[in-house]
């Protein structure tokens, strides 16, 4: 069965303009995404990729119900989501997760109350359970050593750890990661990526990740789709992108 099933999902952003004929500015629409399709089974991983400004980060955001769409229609795990219920809330607990670029954590709060915050909002059981499912989601992240420690004191690649750890830790099934490699020197990208593939492995989680770089898919073995003209390229491994006869695909990965 399809994990999540999006079809013809397009999204439209306004803004205000300054007018060369009017001392006011005026509403102008931005086509930022037309006709994108996406269809992945449980524990699959896709890497997306484009130009920047091309509204990756936008589709991940929409998909997540932080942006509303223009239209389209979007299915998880069979059942279709009706329009009332994409939102943040709703996709949440539905079992999507986002992660920020910049982790987002709490400053005034520990790594592990970083974690416990949402399953408190959302209520996701009683204080025991909720430790309980903290400390899973820190043992996972092989964080659970700087578990007292505030995230001004951790380095760039452990605030990223944390922040996988406390989206995952809402019983999330569908990740979607925005640029979580950005800013990680070698060493510290390879163990992100290891332990972003223990999820997928261990859990079935199915991983939507937005990159800038190609080598974090080649990392992964992960297939590749290029955001281009407000859609998505069918989903195709580095080789094969090399292969391929399309001129656009092949200037992407050369």
């Amino acid at each position: 069965m399809e994990s999540i099933a999006i079809r013809n999902l397009k999204f439209d952003y306004t803004v205000l303009a300054a007018s060369l004929s009017y001392a006011v500015s005026m509403p102008k629409t931005l086509h930022i995404l037309n006709g994108v399709n996406l269809f992945l089974q449980k524990g699959d991983i896709l890497c997306i990729t484009g130009k920047s400004g091309e509204g990756k980060s936008s589709l991940l955001r929409v998909i997540a119900g932080l942006e509303r769409a223009t239209s389209g229609s979007i299915s998880l795990f069979g059942e279709p989501v009706k329009p009332s219920e994409w939102t943040a809330l709703s996709m949440a607990l539905k079992g999507i997760g986002f992660v920020f670029q910049n982790d987002a954590l709490l400053s005034d709060l520990t790594v592990k109350d970083n974690i416990a915050v949402p399953l408190r909002y959302h209520k996701m059981g009683t204080e025991e359970e909720i430790e309980q499912k903290a400390n899973r989601a820190l043992l996972l992240m092989l964080a659970s050593s700087f578990a007292n420690e505030y995230p001004y004191s951790l380095s760039l690649g452990m605030r990223k750890r944390v922040a996988i750890a406390r989206s995952w830790a809402l019983d999330t099934k569908i990740l979607l990661l925005d640029e979580p490699t950005a800013g990680l020197d070698k060493s510290s990208r390879i163990n992100l990526l290891s332990l972003i593939d223990n999820l997928r492995e261990l859990y079935k989680t199915t991983i939507v990740m937005v990159i800038s770089d190609l080598q974090v898919a080649r990392d992964l073995n992960s297939k590749i789709s290029f955001l281009m003209d407000k859609k998505l390229t069918e989903p195709m491994y580095f080789d094969e992108i090399k292969q391929s006869n399309d001129p656009r695909l092949k200037a992407m990965v050369s």
